[in-house]
C-alpha cells in the first residue's frame, strides 16, 4: 500500500489492520470485508 489505512476480515477469521508501507499478498479465491480507515492508494498485482 502507498497510503491509507485499512482493516481486512477475511470471511470466517480475524481482522487484520494494515497501512502505507505493507506488502499484503491475498489467496486466490479469498472473500473478506475492507473496513477502510483512510483513503487508500495502492498498487495491485493479478495472478502469478
Amino acid at each position: 500500500m502507498i497510503e491509507g489505512e485499512v482493516t481486512v476480515t477475511p470471511k470466517g477469521g480475524q481482522p487484520v489492520m494494515f497501512g502505507a508501507g505493507d506488502l499484503v499478498i491475498f489467496p486466490e479465491g479469498m472473500h473478506c470485508r475492507w473496513d477502510v480507515h483512510q483513503a487508500v492508494r495502492k498498487h495491485h498485482r493479478f495472478g502469478d
